[in-house]
């Protein structure tokens, strides 16, 4: 997909058939931070991009605000965490995969009201981690 990126792979082979799954999140000019994957075949990407959960908003959390240092430098920094929670398994002839994404969005004047924004999100962070089975 021209003009995005995808990053924090996790790959998931079928055991013998050499197909598989490639989970990632895809980030870029026409995507918020989205569960995407492509498929694979004996080590090698076989067609397009799927998007198994399009982002609804951008990446909101503690670590994009200097006050919480996340970069642990001095002057104080933001330093984005992601990627934590990236996975693909072969359960039978199908490879489950978790990629991080953000499944919600909410104005500044709810998150005001709400911090939870109708408990889609914590308080100090809007991504979460989509799963999904995907047959290569």
């Amino acid at each position: 997909m021209a003009g995005n990126n995808v990053n924090y792979p996790a790959v998931g082979v079928l055991k013998g058939s050499g197909k598989g799954v490639m989970a990632f999140t895809l980030v870029g000019g026409s995507h918020f931070p989205s569960a995407a994957y492509v498929r694979l075949d004996n080590g090698k990407v076989t067609g397009d991009v799927h998007v198994a959960g399009n982002g609804k908003g951008p990446e909101d959390s503690f670590c994009e605000y200097v006050a919480f240092n996340c970069a642990q430098t001095d002057p104080p920094a933001i330093r984005p965490r992601w990627g934590d929670y990236g996975a693909a398994v072969p359960v039978g002839g199908s490879v489950w995969i978790a990629s991080e994404w953000t499944g919600q969005t909410c104005t500044f004047a709810r998150y005001q009201n709400d911090f939870t924004c109708g408990s889609t999100r914590t308080a100090l962070a809007n991504w979460s981690t989509r799963i999904s089975l995907v047959t290569p």
